[in-house]
């Protein structure tokens, strides 16, 4: 997950935005002007209300004997500590016991490249993006912007066909997701202060580091 703004003192549209290790852009939030942050953006976003509404696809795995009920999102340090990112260890413990950390910050930091050359890509093919971009109003830039994106996932869709994906141009690329919208309050409430558990940050963590050391990183 990336988001993707100006450099300059002046007021900013930011686009935050998540693909897959093909460039997929499978999520894309786009606006927010005037002066925001990582931290803003975040919370305004939809990318964690169909997990809170009980409405995303449904992701279940177990390592270590823990099991978790949602899928998560590498993501840098300015991010708050919740169950649904996973930051790198910022001080891993030194000699030995630290090469099991230093291994999953590299892996982590791998999978984060994905995001940044979907990026990249982005803007080598719509020149639009880049500087004739900033002469149109936000309500033109929204739409330019997901305009390129949809074809962006086209090229990237056709591009998986001529590799011979399991995916066929016949198939329903979408997830089988039961709609729940309406659920109660307290439903809302409680998935949220789920994502929000600092305990379960922490599992989520520890436990890919431990599983990711012993069965990758001793080679």
């Amino acid at each position: 997950m990336r988001l993707s703004k100006g450099h300059y003192a002046k007021p900013t549209v930011i686009l935050e935005a998540a693909a897959s290790y093909d460039y997929w852009i499978w999520h894309a939030f786009f606006g927010l002007p005037v002066s925001q942050n990582n931290i803003n953006v975040l919370h305004k976003s939809p990318l964690f209300e169909d997990l809170k509404y009980g409405i995303s696809p449904q992701v279940n795995f177990t390592i270590n004997g823990n099991r978790y009920i949602h899928g998560y999102y590498p993501a840098d340090g300015i991010y708050p500590k919740w169950s649904t990112l996973v930051q790198c260890y910022i001080q891993p413990p030194a000699g030995e016991m630290g090469r099991s950390y230093s291994y999953f910050n590299n892996r982590q930091m791998d999978l984060r490249k994905d995001v940044e050359r979907a990026f990249g890509i982005l803007e080598r093919k719509f020149v639009i993006i880049c500087r004739p971009y900033r002469g149109l109003s936000a309500r033109e830039m929204h739409k330019t912007m997901l305009t390129c994106i949809i074809m962006h996932n086209m090229v990237i869709q056709k591009t998986r066909h001529n590799r011979n994906w399991t995916n066929h141009q016949d198939e329903d690329l979408r997830p089988d997701i039961q709609s729940a919208r309406g659920l109660p309050a307290r439903n809302y409430a409680k998935m949220t202060s789920h994502i929000e558990n600092r305990t379960l940050y922490n599992m989520l963590r520890e436990d890919p580091r431990a599983n990711m050391w012993a069965k990758f990183g001793r080679d």
